[in-house]
């Protein structure tokens, strides 16, 4: 990991993207407050207008997207080609990246992985939790800070794991995140715990973890394989 920049940027998403089918209204409500918070726009991947004229779900996602008219709303029929998104945060069901670990780096742009409770997914606790290992964890912190800032989270903890414990990174962080959102509390946990353990022990309304390969073929780092079987809540996994 290199060394932290004074002040961490925010997410430069171009839009937020998300199946209907696949994650239903309570992805697409969770997809749409996103979008809103990051001023970006939302597009909505779904099957073509005649499948789904009578389609419940389809009708419950119209009347959420009605309570937001400024929201800037793209479709995309499946079946046809899409339009490469690169930059794009994609939103995906858990049952899908079970199926397919996602691996953020390679597609470029960030994934969140929508799982949880439903307070977790209505943000009613306020926290963001970054998990911050040696391979991608500057992208992970700056992820985290940004949707602290967007979503008006009021916590941050910063699960720094055991290869930090004898440097003086934890408080680097702290001096980051306190420059870049003065008005978040932020938690350092520095004992040697277990991102199964943090999940279980603090609930949060997003884990933020790197989807970065730690070399070629590896596959996700063991903290990110964690998150998408353990964590009760949405996860982000950063591309940077």
């Amino acid at each position: 990991m290199t060394a932290l920049a004074p002040e961490p940027v925010g997410i430069d998403a171009t839009c937020v993207v998300v199946d209907v089918d696949e994650c239903g209204v309570a992805g697409v409500r969770w997809a749409a407050a996103c979008a809103d918070a990051l001023g970006v726009g939302l597009v909505l991947r779904s099957a073509p207008d005649e499948d789904a004229e009578n389609d419940p779900v389809h009708a419950d996602v119209e009347a959420l997207l009605a309570g937001l008219p400024h929201l800037s709303v793209h479709i995309e029929h499946r079946g046809r080609a899409a339009v490469c998104r690169e930059g794009a945060l994609v939103v995906i069901s858990r049952a899908s990246a079970l199926a397919a670990p996602p691996l953020a780096c390679r597609d470029r742009h960030d994934v969140v992985v929508l799982c949880g409770s439903r307070a977790a997914l209505s943000g009613c606790f306020g926290v963001v939790t970054a998990v911050i290992d040696p391979v991608g964890g500057e992208g992970v912190l700056r992820r985290a800070v940004a949707l602290c800032r967007a979503r008006r989270a009021t916590r941050l903890r910063v699960l720094a794991r055991p290869y930090w414990a004898v440097c003086d990174l934890p408080d680097a962080i702290a001096d980051v995140v306190h420059a870049a959102c003065p008005d978040v509390i932020v938690e350092l946990v520095r004992e040697v715990r277990s991102v199964q353990e943090e999940a279980r022990l603090f609930p949060s309304d997003l884990l933020v973890v790197s989807g970065r390969e730690r070399g070629p073929a590896e596959g996700l780092q063991p903290a990110a394989r964690t998150a998408l079987h353990q964590a009760a809540c949405p996860v982000l996994l950063s591309c940077s």
